[in-house]
């Protein structure tokens, strides 16, 4: 399939409601925002720390002045390059920025790259990095948490690339959570071309038909049936799982399904960052890591790989959802034409293909 680019004007039969601008006015956001650490008058706090900034004060003067290309004035805001709002030193609003994208749920606690990324899709100030990087390495339930990497016993047999998303996805149980309300396992299921998981919470003795009718909730009736199922289960229960999707489907074709009963170590790896997560935040009973699971999953799957720079949102849909700290400004990013943006899904996909065959080969040769 191409995408072709046909101008607004030259489209006469466009959705009239895609275009009827009191509808997009009516819609507003609403809620009161208790799970986030940012208050609702936070751009009123930082218009008025800007007066109490002696950099912001001097960079306004160079402003007024065309003496600073790279930044420029709105309502009162400093913006710079990709509508960044500059964040200025007073009031605490550095700090409580830093705490929400690295201590609030949405975020997870994340190491100091993807904190920073966080934190500068929609902000800036001068040496962020920096605070960053203290912010993160100070954090005491992170410095609670390091996890050393082992390596695997034996040779590593790399598995086969997907050619695109939910092509071929991995299955994975996480057993004998505490009980709550008949569930007490976890089903994670990750596409294998971008990283991007599912977290499903399951009875503690998933059988391969209940397994079935949970993928076809979670994760089919979204993204397809794939090609290809990796997991360490038996070969009897993916039978069994892929005879129940058929019958799910109302089809009564019969064939041999791609069926790999071998561990994936990129699933591994997700659990155990799933395992690491899950302690952050779940309260002294243990008894809501289920409500916890769609946050944990929107958390992950914000992350930008350290080798692509790209999340598995990107990859699924071409761009970055919105978060809590980039509401609470108004940042929108740039609005590329339909044209562009599926060009843009195209270059993220290839870019996933080319690291996805880099980091096959240096895991191969780490593992070995």
């Amino acid at each position: 399939m191409v995408t072709e680019y046909k101008p607004g004007k030259a489209n006469v039969v466009a959705d009239a409601l895609s275009r009827k601008v009191e509808l997009v006015n009516a819609i507003q956001l609403e809620g009161g925002g208790q799970a986030s650490h940012l208050r609702s008058n936070f751009l009123s706090r930082i218009k008025d720390g800007l007066h109490r900034d002696p950099q912001a004060v001097t960079l306004m003067q160079l402003i007024k002045e065309g003496k600073a290309r790279r930044f420029w004035v709105q309502e009162g805001l400093i913006y710079t390059k990709g509508n960044r709002v500059y964040v200025p030193r007073a009031d605490n609003l550095r700090r409580e920025l830093l705490k929400e994208c690295h201590d609030s749920l949405w975020a997870g606690h994340l190491g100091i790259h993807r904190t920073m990324a966080l934190v500068a899709r929609a902000f800036y100030w001068p040496k962020m990095g920096a605070n960053v990087e203290e912010y993160v390495q100070t954090c005491l339930t992170c410095q609670q948490d390091k996890v050393e990497q082992q390596k695997p016993v034996g040779l590593l047999e790399p598995l086969p690339i997907p050619e695109r998303p939910w092509e071929s996805i991995s299955l994975d149980f996480i057993p004998s959570l505490p009980a709550v309300g008949g569930l007490g396992s976890i089903l994670v299921v990750v596409d294998r071309f971008s990283n991007y998981p599912t977290f499903i919470a399951t009875p503690l003795h998933c059988s391969a038909e209940e397994a079935a009718k949970l993928m076809m909730k979670n994760v089919l009736k979204f993204w397809g049936v794939p090609h290809n199922i990796i997991s360490d289960r038996d070969s009897r229960f993916l039978g069994r799982f892929w005879t129940e999707l058929f019958k799910l489907l109302g089809s009564k074709l019969y064939f041999s399904t791609s069926l790999h009963p071998q561990t994936d170590g990129q699933t591994e790896r997700i659990n155990s960052l799933l395992e690491r997560y899950l302690p952050h935040y779940v309260s002294a009973n243990q008894r809501d890591w289920v409500k916890l699971l769609d946050i944990a999953q929107f958390s992950y799957n914000l992350q930008r790989s350290s080798a692509s720079n790209k999340s598995p949102f990107e990859i699924i849909t071409g761009q970055q959802p919105s978060t809590l700290h980039t509401l609470v400004i108004g940042y929108t990013g740039s609005s590329p034409s339909a044209y562009h943006f599926a060009k843009e899904w195209h270059r993220n996909a290839d870019i996933a293909r080319v690291y996805l065959e880099k980091a096959g080969k240096k895991m191969k040769k780490w593992a070995d």
